[in-house]
């Protein structure tokens, strides 16, 4: 997640270096592939200011990345300003601190959620041999059926890079949800599925070392951890109801209800996990944060699963 960047000692050389920034983005000769490259780039700093954080969302808001649907809406157009159908990777941005709340169920349509595949978690979110795997494993055999975890409309449906032949939803409760390594793609974008809908069938395409489905999901492009609203072995919601909140690094999903402790001075990770029965550990999972870190007066630290 990107937030404005603070000032300093050496705040003339950024405000230089946004500059070029700024000027480059605004370009008319820049490609949609070099925005592409752009965006990757900036995807991996702790902070962005916002002047160069506008220039962005004023050039993808106008960018052929827009790509509306013949006879649908996207959902959850009030989050959304971009609808790509070429790229899974689509990201877009939000300011530091933003906060969302939704629900994950439509009664109305009587649509809940549907596992994607019937098979064991075989690999967690989190970092696996040195790197962060932004989704969780699930074992299946080569043509079982892949299902939509909730009600939507498929963004992509093709083959793209280490995904293999990978599906994307975009959901009407907010989120998008990454469907990966299959062996057949059964939709296209634009069309609408429901929750247990056929999206393909399980395989082994891309960067895989045998036979599963990769899913993530996402909020903005960015990769939360399901397992904080998803019984991931029961196969059902911990919860109909989902706050989505900034983080340093991207965004954190939890149930509605979860327990919040704001930092006073003087407070650590130890001390703040001792006050609420908690470990540091459950801490830095829950919240994003490396074990060193310097907590912020007045910031939110979620201290409840």
């Amino acid at each position: 997640m990107f937030s404005s960047a603070s000032s300093g000692a050496d705040k003339s050389d950024s405000e230089k270096d946004d500059d070029a920034l700024v000027n480059l983005i605004q370009q008319s000769q820049l490609s949609k592939e070099k925005l592409v490259l752009l965006v990757d780039s900036l995807l991996g700093n702790d902070s962005i200011s916002s002047c160069v954080l506008d220039a962005l969302n004023k050039r993808l808001a106008t960018e052929s990345f827009y790509q509306i649907a013949v006879d649908n809406e996207p959902p959850s157009h009030d989050l959304y300003s971009l609808w790509d159908t070429e790229n899974p990777n689509s990201a877009e941005f939000a300011k530091k601190d933003s906060t969302y709340s939704f629900d994950l169920v439509d009664h109305t349509n009587d649509c809940g959620f549907e596992m994607p595949s019937k098979g064991i978690i075989t690999s967690l979110y989190g970092y696996r041999d040195g790197r962060m795997h932004n989704g969780v494993d699930i074992a299946l055999h080569t043509g079982d059926e892949v299902y939509s975890a909730f009600r939507g409309m498929v963004r992509v449906a093709k083959r793209f890079g280490s995904f293999g032949n990978v599906v994307v939803v975009r959901h009407y409760n907010g989120f998008e949800t990454v469907y990966a390594h299959l062996s057949k793609i059964s939709v296209k974008p634009g069309d609408m599925v429901d929750p247990g809908q056929v999206l393909g069938k399980g395989g082994n395409t891309g960067r895989s070392r045998g036979a599963h489905l990769h899913f993530e999901v996402r909020f903005k492009g960015h990769p939360v951890n399901p397992r904080y609203f998803i019984d991931l072995e029961a196969k059902k919601l911990l919860s109909e109801s989902v706050i989505v909140k900034s983080t340093k690094n991207g965004f954190a999903a939890y149930p509605a209800g979860t327990v919040f402790h704001t930092i006073k001075r003087g407070d650590y990770l130890y001390k703040v996990a001792l006050q609420y029965g908690v470990t540091v550990k459950q801490l830095c999972e829950w919240n994003g944060l490396p074990k060193k870190t310097n907590l912020v007066a007045g910031t939110k630290l979620k201290v409840s699963q």
